[in-house]
């Protein structure tokens, strides 16, 4: 009876734990994603291939949406030591819109000290450590 709950234990530990290593996170690929924009492109067809953005601005040339995400290597996700390995760059797209259509629009990639610094900046101090 114990080895048969120390069976069924270890079978249900060992499915969470592989569980855990092939559960991946919806990832959005921003670099390609950005080909898909045109100038001429509608505010539906952005918000259909891109998602909502993260971020929007209005400035003295119209809206911009942004778009950001933070990307950590391997290492920089080494739990408990991560913080001190590795490297860290954040993709940022904006994409300009006068009316309802596109008119402009940017890939950028910037270190994490860069992105602070610019004036995109994302709504909390969390989103970008």
């Amino acid at each position: 009876m114990i080895q048969r709950t120390l069976s069924a234990s270890l079978l249900i530990f060992g499915l969470f734990f592989l569980s855990g290593c092939f559960f991946k996170a919806p990832v959005r690929h921003l670099a390609s994603d950005v080909c898909l924009m045109s100038q001429g492109t509608t505010r539906q067809e952005v918000m259909k291939y891109m998602g909502p953005p993260d971020d929007q601005q209005v400035d003295q040339y119209g809206e911009m949406w942004i778009y950001y995400q933070v990307n950590k290597s391997l290492l920089r996700k080494t739990p408990f030591i991560g913080d001190n390995l590795g490297t860290e760059d954040v993709d940022v797209v904006t994409i300009r819109f006068e009316g309802e259509q596109v008119t402009a629009c940017a890939y950028r990639s910037l270190t994490v000290d860069e992105f602070k610094k610019a004036k995109i900046a994302p709504r909390n101090d969390t989103d970008v450590e």
